[in-house]
């Protein structure tokens, strides 16, 4: 088997779509755009290279088939695939970590304008309803029995479960921080605006605070770990 550092979790992620069952390099790159994408994100280019170089270690079998006159490679998973797949599921998660850019727009926000974050906001709220209704047709799609992972239903119903509250997460938060934000006349912070924000992070429903020699937060050492 290739050794396991010539592997990252974009490996894996490959790996696993071709567990489902065997796909083209188009038909994988049509799955991260409708599914995978949303788990490990990564550029239709990688997976085409991940793809290669994931048969070229042995982990994936290639075969040429013809669709008519036009050619194409299909993938499926090896044996020594499936065991690199197996041993990675026994190793430790990497830490929790999302990408999402209206965040990072929010903390940069005083070098903009009122009007440019609650854009950001109404564009947030409308990508997350309009995930909400791509998940509706995937929740469809399982009712009636045709999705493509319609034999792992009792796992990717929890998978379903979480993004759905993960959208509405976003959703009801985008509607009340652009409420909050809307009733500002600036971005500057005033008094009230101070004891407003003090008051909704003392409502916030967090664990009792870890003790800390200097007074300032930490993230755990858990969280610290590499990712791939």
């Amino acid at each position: 088997m290739p050794n396991a550092d010539r592997l990252t979790t974009t490996s894996y992620a490959v790996l696993a779509q071709v567990a489902v069952r065997p796909w083209s390099a188009y038909e994988l790159a049509e799955q991260r755009v409708r599914y995978f994408r949303y788990v490990w994100p990564r550029a239709e280019s990688a997976i085409y290279r991940e793809v290669k170089r994931l048969s070229k270690l042995g982990l994936l079998d290639d075969t040429r088939e013809y669709n008519g006159r036009r050619p194409r490679t299909v993938y499926a998973l090896t044996d020594a695939g499936r065991r690199a797949l197996e041993e990675w599921l026994g190793t430790p998660v990497t830490p929790f970590s999302m990408e999402f850019e209206a965040l990072l727009r929010l903390i940069i926000a005083p070098l903009g304008t009122k009007g440019d974050l609650v854009d950001t906001l109404a564009q947030v709220q409308a990508d997350a309803q309009e995930m909400l209704g791509f998940a509706g047709a995937v929740k469809q799609e399982f009712l009636d029995g045709i999705n493509v992972a319609q034999h792992d239903v009792h796992l990717r119903a929890l998978l379903v479960d979480f993004f759905v509250s993960l959208l509405h997460t976003v959703d009801d938060w985008t509607q009340r921080t652009a409420a909050e934000i809307e009733s500002w006349n600036d971005l500057e912070l005033s008094d009230e605006k101070r004891d407003r924000a003090i008051e909704l992070i003392r409502r916030l429903p967090t664990l009792p605070p870890v003790d800390s020699d200097t007074g300032v937060a930490k993230p755990p050492e858990r969280q610290m770990r590499t990712r791939s």
